[in-house]
């Protein structure tokens, strides 16, 4: 009877063990495939309602920068010759150098020179993929190492601008030893694990999420090693210097009450740091939170005809009413950034350098 009960006891605990290797060979597997498909390298589209280079050449120079990062090889460009300092503008997920061109407009018009680069595996630059979260840092901080040792920038005060993955890269460097003057940050996760938790809640529900989190955690690790566990919040009680964060109460992207920077204000120590939360609607949202009202109203008027043109063609829009479509915009009211706010961040950035001098 003993030994029967002993045979039974050893075929459950066999059975729980291959359960458990099963599951997680599974779930390592199925996030393998989410990376894949969420990290996949990001080109530049065809068509854009925003401004882009060829729209401000012949107002702003520009020459082309490149550096390493890790195995891969970043470019960008550097914007402007502005005195009042190097401005850099750190792009998002599945985005590019090309998709920040309002701000560089902006900042270059405003006496700054700006640098603009793209991410692993975006647009110009190299890798198979943008990897992760994570990787952002990593080529923030390749990108202002570069800088601090060319002979044409390195003199100059340097400020951070980022949106989204950008706006987790621009506070999160700072627990690294660069001089940064001063950082806005619209959209920013804390970490890129509680992000990742998020999309797994997302997409798959509280309930199985929670048996997800540990492999994401061991995936990301994996990936990244330490870099994986860099905080923002920490790299901005670390700094101590200005910084302004904004998000949008309707971001379905970042959440602004969980994974969001802005979430963990009760954590953040450092007494320069100013918040604000966009509720106005269309501007409240992830991507929309850097523009104007003005801008918003155009947009929408913009997607009415844009989806006028999906019910006419069944959503296979012929190749030259595309065309006609896109170059029928407004490209500045639509990329017209909200004024109050900008002029806030670049008072803050002057005086940042002011009080440095």
């Amino acid at each position: 009877m003993k030994t029967k009960r002993k045979k039974l006891l050893r075929t459950v605990i066999i059975s729980v063990i291959c359960t458990v290797i099963c599951f997680s060979v599974v779930s390592l597997l199925i996030i393998n495939h989410y990376f894949g498909e969420v990290f996949s390298r990001s080109e530049l589209t065809r068509y854009t309602p925003y401004i882009r280079y060829e729209n401000i050449k012949d107002e702003i120079p520009r020459y082309e920068i490149s550096f390493k990062s890790g195995e891969n090889t970043l470019k960008g460009n550097v914007y402007g010759n502005g005195g009042k300092g190097l401005l850099f503008a750190v792009h998002g997920l599945n985005s590019n150098e090309e998709e920040t061109m309002d701000v560089i407009h902006y900042f270059c018009k405003k006496g700054w020179t700006v640098l603009a680069y793209n991410h692993s595996g975006c647009f110009t630059s190299g890798g198979e993929n943008q990897k992760g979260l994570a990787q952002s840092l990593i080529d923030l901080d390749a990108a202002l190492t570069f800088c601090e040792n060319d002979e044409r920038l390195k003199n100059l005060p340097k400020v951070l601008f980022g949106h989204s993955m950008g706006g987790y890269a621009v506070c999160s460097v700072l627990n690294f030893n660069h001089d940064i003057k001063a950082v806005a940050s619209f959209s920013g996760y804390n970490t890129p694990y509680e992000e990742l938790c998020f999309f797994v809640r997302k997409f798959v529900g509280d309930v199985f999420a929670v048996t997800q989190y540990p492999f994401m955690w061991i995936y990301n690790k994996l990936l990244f090693g330490d870099m994986a566990d860099i905080s923002a919040v920490d790299g901005i009680n670390k700094a101590d210097v200005p910084i302004m964060i904004v998000h949008g109460n309707n971001d379905t992207i970042v959440p602004h009450d969980s994974a969001g920077i802005i979430s963990h204000k009760e954590q953040i120590t450092n007494t320069n740091v100013r918040y604000v939360l966009r509720t106005e609607e269309i501007l409240n949202t992830h991507t929309k939170v850097i523009y104007s009202g003005n801008a918003a109203e155009y947009s929408e008027e913009a997607d009415k005809k844009l989806d006028m043109l999906q019910d006419k063609y069944s959503d296979e829009i012929p190749e030259n009413e595309l065309k006609a479509y896109y170059e029928s915009l407004d490209k500045f009211r639509m990329s017209e950034l909200d004024e109050e706010i900008f002029d806030n961040i670049n008072r803050m950035f002057e005086q940042a350098i002011a009080d440095n001098n």
